[in-house]
């Protein structure tokens, strides 16, 4: 099963990701569900990698989420990937979604963990309103939500 996100409640998420790369200087920020499909992106292109990015960061928040249970934790809602050149930082918006931000050297990871949290809070009720509605089948099990066809596409 499955949630629709209609064409407004998707420009309402990529306006929210494009407000967020702003005041963050990221470099790129995406929306995926759990299974690792995207559900909205924004910002500079991930050299044709966005797809494979979506899936690995999914696969690390899950392993993540297990090694929280382990501890004794209910979960970590963020992590965080400090590499030479780019970094990346994942958090939770709710339950299906996650919100992940790359970023260079030329930002700073607590600008964007404290920019990611603002958004979360803003995407986190457009979700709810979402996961409100009636659940639809999907082809894809993997899949949390669908995009009507619409005017953007």
């Amino acid at each position: 099963m499955a949630f629709v996100l209609n064409p407004a409640t998707y420009e309402v998420l990529e306006a929210d990701l494009d407000e967020f790369l702003k005041n963050s200087e990221a470099n790129a920020v995406m929306l995926c569900d759990r299974g690792g499909n995207i559900i909205v992106h924004s910002g500079e292109s991930v050299n044709d990698s966005v797809d494979l990015i979506s899936a690995l960061v999914a696969g690390a928040f899950a392993a993540t989420q297990q090694l929280a249970a382990v501890l004794g934790e209910d979960e970590f809602t963020a992590i965080f990937h400090q590499g030479k050149q780019t970094s990346i930082f994942i958090a939770a918006v709710e339950e299906e979604v996650l919100l992940l931000a790359l970023f260079d050297n030329n930002t700073t990871a607590g600008l964007v963990k404290m920019y990611a949290f603002n958004a979360i809070n803003k995407i986190r009720s457009t979700f709810t309103d979402v996961m409100s509605g009636e659940d639809v089948e999907h082809h894809d099990p993997t899949a949390s939500f669908v995009i009507n066809k619409g005017p953007i596409f």
